[in-house]
This record gives C-alpha cells, sequence and structure tokens, in this order.
C-alpha cells in the first residue's frame, strides 16, 4: 500500500474540494498527489452498521470503487504506453489509510505552482477555452476513444484541466471505470463508444458545445473548431 505507514486524519486533514461524491485531501508529500475520499467512507457509522456480513466476508466490496478505478487506470496506461497516446485519466497511485476507510491516491491536476485546477464548465465559464485549448480538448476526446476509456460518468465536472510543461490539457478524475460485474462496455466496443458519445454530449451541453459524433470531437455551436 502506498505511503501506509501514513494515516489521514479526515478532521485534520486539509480538504481541497467536497462533491459529487468524493472529497478531496491534500497530503503531506509528494506535492503531485492528492487523495480521493468516496463521501460513503466519510460516514463513521458505514463501518459497523452497513451490510455487516457482505464486508467481512468479501472485504473489498467496501472499496470496490477504489479497486475499478486503479485497475481501469492502470488497462489505459498499458494501452497509452503501447498506442504512443497520453492517457487521458489522471493517474491513480496507490491508496493511502484514512481514519474513515481507504482513500485513492491520485495525480493533482491542475497549475504548476499548485492546488487544484478548473473543471471543463469553470474553465469554459472563466473564457480561455481558446483554440489552442479546444484542440487540446479534442486531442482528449479522440484519446477517451481510441485507448478504450470506460468512463459512465463522464461531465463537464469531472474533467479537470491541468498545466504539464506550461501547457493546459484536460483529464478525467472521476467516474471511470466499469461498475457492472458483467464488463460488457469494457469487452464491446459499440457499448462502450455508445455510452461514451451520451457523455461527450452530455459534457458538450453543459458547457455550451456541440458534440459531432461522427468526427468525435467537440465543436463550437457555430461548428466553428479545429479537426
Amino acid at each position: 500500500m502506498t505511503q501506509s505507514a501514513e494515516l489521514l486524519n479526515m478532521e485534520t486533514g486539509t480538504l481541497l474540494k467536497q462533491e459529487q461524491g468524493r472529497a478531496v485531501f491534500a497530503v503531506k508529500a509528494p506535492d503531485d498527489l492528492v487523495v480521493k475520499v468516496p463521501m460513503k467512507a466519510l460516514r463513521a457509522s458505514d463501518a459497523g452498521r452497513v451490510r455487516p456480513f457482505l464486508y467481512k466476508h468479501f472485504p473489498t466490496t467496501r472499496h470496490r470503487m477504489l479497486l475499478r478505478q486503479l485497475t481501469h487506470d492502470i488497462e489505459v496506461r498499458i494501452r497509452s504506453h503501447n498506442a504512443g497516446i497520453a492517457s487521458p485519466i489522471a493517474f491513480t497511485n496507490g491508496v493511502m489509510r484514512t481514519d474513515m476507510g481507504l482513500g485513492l491516491l491520485m495525480q493533482r491536476v491542475g497549475p504548476e505552482s499548485g492546488g487544484l485546477g478548473m473543471t471543463l464548465d469553470e474553465f469554459v465559464a472563466r473564457d480561455l477555452l481558446d483554440t489552442a485549448a479546444l484542440k487540446a480538448l479534442n486531442d482528449f476526446s479522440r484519446a477517451v476513444f481510441a485507448l478504450g476509456v470506460v468512463a459512465p460518468g463522464l461531465n463537464s465536472r469531472s474533467i479537470v484541466w491541468g498545466q504539464q510543461e506550461g501547457k493546459w490539457q484536460p483529464l478525467i478524475v472521476d467516474g471511470f471505470g466499469d461498475p457492472n460485474v458483467i464488463k460488457l462496455r469494457s469487452w464491446v466496443p459499440y457499448l462502450r463508444h455508445r455510452a461514451l458519445h451520451r457523455g461527450m454530449e452530455r459534457t458538450a451541453r453543459d458547457v455550451g458545445l456541440h458534440w459531432s459524433r461522427r468526427k468525435k470531437m467537440f465543436l463550437r455551436n457555430d461548428y466553428d473548431a479545429l479537426d
């Protein structure tokens, strides 16, 4: 377990963001990582009361979201390496103990100077989606399809802009991995692509863009975008 000797206390830890069923805390070191804790884990009553039989005999079920995202990130990173395409998912780095259960250590996506980056809807609201940023967003969307990403929870809040070598790049920070026992979306491209198109269309509507299924890219509403 990464940083298994360190225990993060939820009461005294530095909370960076809390929304969409997750809380994101800073870690002491290294500063390029954060720990994401599912909101269910923050409820102390869950520990001894919720589904005690299931958690006792199948302990990994309590952390199925962490396992799903860890596994999917590794799968996508392997494909990314083989294809020579940058992964569109913020990398995971194991798990970390907290006083309310396990948290997922993840890449801190944000400015090089520190802190968390803007979500896609915040980025667009600040009128930062210029031609270069739109191209980066479309490179990201093509990588999502090319690398077989499963992201049923994709929306304008789960895509965050991070700065790498001075350039802003979008990454998925949440809502990835196949939650189903029978992972049809992982195995069947048609089902995976259909779900991704729906997620991209939902994202486009949130930020005033248009999603082209044929081109697999975001367009401005006047359809003026880089191909």
